[in-house]
This record gives C-alpha cells, structure tokens and sequence, in this order.
C-alpha cells in the first residue's frame, strides 16, 4: 500500500465520521483552519516567484472573512470582498512594504484572500442554508461525489492514461483520467443517493455529477498552474503521500460555490 493510501484509509473514516456526527460548529472551524492552510501554501507558491505578498496581512484577511461570511450569510460576500479590494493595499503601503515588486504582492495578496473568502466560505455556506436534517448529507455527497471522481481519474489514468488532457500545466492528467473519474463521480451519486440522500431529486443528483466532471478537473488544473509556474511538484509535504493542503483542496475548494449555486437553484 502506498503513502497516499494509507493516508486515505487513515484519514477519510474520520474526516466523513465528522462530517455525520460532530456539530456544526466544529465543521466550520475544521474549514477554518484547512483554509488558512492551503492560503498559506500558496501564498508560499508565490514567494518563490519573488513575489512578496505579506502572509500576515493575507492570512488576517482569510481569517476574518470565512467567519462574516459564515455569519452574516450569502449577502455577506460582497462586502467581504470589497473590504479585501481596498484594504489589503492600504495595509500594504502602510507596513513599509518594499516598494519593487508591490504590484504582484499586492495582486498576490488580495487575488489569494478573495479565492479563499470565495471557496472556502462556500464550503462552510453548503451546510447552513439547507435544513437540518439535510445538512450534514449535502457536505458528504458533495465529497464523497468529488473524491470518488478524484479516485477514479487517477487510477484509471495512470494505469491507461495516453492521450494528455492539458501537457503544459499537467503532463500526467489524461482523457481516459477524465473518463475513469467521470464514472466514478455519476457512480458516486447514485450510491449517496441510495444509502442515504433519497431527498434528492434524480435531476439534481444527475445534474451535480455532471458538473462536478467538469469543475474537479479544472480545480486540479487551475492549482497545477500555480505549481508549474513555481517550479515545485506539490504545494507542500505536509500530508504524506498527498502533497498539501493546497493539493488537497483544489478540486473540493474550487467546486463548492457552483455546487452550492446549484443546489440553492434547484430548491433542495
């Protein structure tokens, strides 16, 4: 077995036993924390590119805006982002920051915030808005969904992978990948749908499988851009077999605010 299997194993019994059984709370603070993580790492990505965007200012800003957004809801967003616009320039020009390179620190710093505020508020907003006891069934078919597609394109993808789905940004992820992962993903649905989320309509659980075939590997993709363009293979090794919590994220993070956009569209 490999590292990145035993860390499945490890790992995603208690990450899905949280999702069913913990409060909301500890939900939230779990995103929390895995979000100011992956913005820290890529932050890091950009500091290899000399690009001096402040981590404190940056993560403060993260930090900040998951909670109003979490708290004041989806009306919140705008705001937030507003704030992360015009105030992360301000606090770069009032810390002395150098002024060569200011230009992409600045853009580092605030595009870095804004997608976390984006992502990651939308991972902690697809369980508030829905009812109670449909909760905790809309976080876990989203990433049970999600993750089986991941599974899917990588093993059916590095075992008959040929054809290249985007060589310049990722040379290992291929079109037999995207179709192993889109059979894994509608396969993951009808089976959340079955065990547990029969409140699902079939259309929606139909129309989330397709969007999440083309979301999770432009998350990847998206992720791999920053990577390739750094020089470095994975945004961190803090977990083994899995890179980082950038790596981790990048599909799951990048999909939540159309999922989310979906669901609140359709009713559920």
């Amino acid at each position: 077995m490999s590292s990145r299997e035993a860390t499945a194993f490890a790992v995603l019994p208690i990450v899905l036993g949280a999702i069913v059984f913990l409060p909301h709370w500890v939900y939230l603070g779990a995103i929390w924390v895995v979000t100011l993580l992956a913005a820290w790492e890529l932050v890091a990505l950009l500091h290899k590119l000399s690009h001096p965007a402040p981590y404190v200012p940056t993560l403060v800003a993260v930090g900040a805006a998951l909670p109003a957004i979490w708290l004041g809801g989806r009306a919140w967003w705008g705001p937030v982002l507003a704030a992360i616009v015009l105030l992360l320039p301000l606090v770069y020009l009032l810390a002395r920051q150098p002024i060569a390179g200011a230009s992409a620190g600045i853009a580092g710093s605030v595009f870095t915030a804004a997608y976390f505020a984006v992502t990651g508020g939308a991972m902690g907003l697809l369980r508030a808005p829905f009812a109670d006891s449909l909760r905790w069934k809309v976080v876990l078919i989203y990433c049970i969904t999600l993750w089986a597609g991941d599974s899917g394109a990588y093993y059916l993808g590095s075992r008959f992978g040929k054809h290249r789905l985007a060589p310049r940004v990722s040379p290992k992820k291929s079109w037999e990948g995207v179709i192993g992962g889109t059979a894994a993903t509608f396969l993951g649905v009808w089976v959340c749908r079955t065990l547990f989320f029969p409140e699902l309509p079939a259309n929606v659980g139909w129309a989330l499988a397709a969007l999440l075939t083309v979301l999770a590997p432009l998350g990847d993709l998206v992720e791999s851009l920053f990577k390739r363009d750094s020089g470095v293979k994975d945004s961190s090794g803090l977990i083994p077999g899995h890179g980082g919590f950038l790596d981790r994220t990048d599909s799951l993070f990048y999909g939540a605010p159309f999922v989310l956009a979906l669901l609140l569209a359709c009713g559920v």
